[in-house]
């Protein structure tokens, strides 16, 4: 496990957190899955993950080719894309694969600054979406939870990959939990770099 600079933050890493469908995982194998993939790393690196995942995110097919899914996933073809209402936007469809539809036409995704996540950009039609400034795990999350799970919560990629935006890939966390996974303070919350830099003095 990659030790945090704060040993408060390398504490109670047993807790048990659960994700989509109730699977359970610890706040210290969320720790561990978190260092597969990192925003600081290289954009050129950054662009092979990219370049793989948008293979399905930008696929403009009605049903992604299980080709794909199992080359992405490792999904067979028993697996079934499920589209739902974004509940505060009608407007919106997304899917299990993390695709997402304006009044049912695919919007393209893009990471254009390369700030690890993804953003819509234009219909397969040319049209722009209105809501370019919003991240699509936002998207995912509030069609595949519930808005009162949202509340107050961090929402955390299981792989730190932006790109995978699956909600089997997402996970509600409180500010103080997520701090922990990432090993690093999160401003505002239990473990705030001033409550940390504090113990000790």
């Amino acid at each position: 496990m990659e030790k945090s600079n704060y040993p408060q933050l390398d504490e109670g890493l047993d807790e048990k957190v659960f994700g989509y469908k109730g699977i359970e995982y610890s706040l210290y194998e969320l720790r561990n899955s978190a260092n597969n993939f990192r925003t600081d790393d290289a954009k050129c690196y950054r662009n092979i993950a990219k370049a793989k995942y948008s293979k399905i995110y930008n696929c403009e097919q009605d049903f992604v080719p299980v080709k794909l899914l199992e080359e992405v996933y490792g999904l067979d073809e028993t697996f079934k894309e499920i589209w739902r209402e974004v509940p505060d936007n009608k407007k919106y469809t997304v899917s299990n694969l993390g695709r997402i539809k304006l009044n049912g036409i695919l919007v393209h995704q893009d990471d254009e600054n390369f700030n690890g996540y993804l953003k819509m950009t234009k219909t397969t039609e040319g049209k722009d979406s209105d809501n370019r400034s919003e991240n699509i795990y936002i998207f995912v999350a509030k069609a595949f939870f519930s808005l009162e799970e949202l509340h107050g919560k961090c929402i955390h990629h299981i792989n730190n990959n932006g790109y995978d935006c699956r909600p089997e890939n997402l996970i509600l966390l409180t500010p103080p939990q997520h701090s922990k996974v990432h090993g690093f303070p999160v401003k505002g919350d239990d473990n705030s770099y001033e409550k940390v830099s504090q113990v000790g003095q």
